[in-house]
Order: C-alpha cells, then structure tokens, then sequence
C-alpha cells in the first residue's frame, strides 16, 4: 500500500491554489463594491 500523503498531484495543489485565489479576489471584489457603493452595513 502507498500512501497519497507522501507525493501532492500538481493537479490538487492547482486546485486549491485556484480555489484559494477565488474566494480572496471575490472577497476583495465584494468589499471594494460595499466600500463604492458606501453600504457599511455588512462589513464583516
């Protein structure tokens, strides 16, 4: 038996990388329209 743990998939590691470059730019993305828009309501 052969463990995933011990080599990472290059197509794994580019998903999260993806994954985590989404979630922060939809993030700024968000804030900047609240920061525009002038709503300061929903500041998390």
């Amino acid at each position: 038996m052969w463990t995933m743990q011990q080599h990472y998939c290059p197509e794994q590691l580019v998903m999260k990388i993806k994954a985590l470059y989404l979630t922060i730019f939809t993030a700024y993305k968000i804030d900047h329209l609240t920061n525009e828009t002038g709503i300061t309501q929903f500041k998390i």
